[in-house]
């Protein structure tokens, strides 16, 4: 019953990060559609589209930098300093892996709940910044927690897999052998 309540969390852990992942890469093709349409409406009209800048700062680009941590973390795909590590033996590598991740958890634990935190007071003052036009702050606000407790969640998943499983192994795959 313990396995399967494992491969549960495992599934539902990467499930989310997959989904974040997913949304990030939406919010990345509509910035793109966003800045084609805007610079043909300005070059061939000379009618830009109003609030395009504060849209896409104060959405897409926050969907698409912090929704993905989860899935990056997940692959293991985080830029790592591991030269000295991976000279010491794979138990010592382990132990100063889940140390990290230890340290990871506690970092992502404050920025979720401050995060959160500010999220909801945003909300509750119905933020918004000024430009051409109003641009409500406070949804983009609630992507950052939601991030930080996707990775949270990951790395959590990792320190178990770390310490129970002996063939977990947290170096990302070879891009050569994945397909295309």
């Amino acid at each position: 019953m313990e396995g399967q309540n494992v491969r549960l969390f495992e599934k539902t852990v990467s499930g989310i990060a997959l989904l974040l992942c997913l949304i990030a890469g939406i919010s990345l093709a509509l910035m793109l559609g966003q800045t084609v349409v805007d610079v043909m409406m300005n070059n061939f009209f000379g009618a830009p589209i109003e609030g395009n800048l504060e849209v896409i700062s104060t959405y897409h680009m926050v969907l698409v930098v912090f929704l993905p941590l989860a899935y990056v973390e997940l692959r293991h795909e985080h830029i790592n300093a591991d030269l000295f590590v991976r000279l010491m033996p794979a138990g010592v590598q382990r132990g100063i892996y889940v140390f990290g991740c230890l340290i990871a958890v506690c970092f992502f634990a404050v920025l979720s709940w401050q995060t959160l935190q500010d999220a909801v007071g945003s909300f509750e003052i119905s933020e918004v910044i000024m430009g051409s036009i109003y641009v409500p702050v406070w949804p983009a606000k609630f992507a950052l927690p939601f991030g930080f407790i996707a990775i949270l969640l990951v790395l959590l998943l990792h320190i178990f897999k770390a310490l129970t499983d002996p063939h977990f192994n947290p170096v990302p795959a070879d891009p050569e052998s994945e397909p295309i």
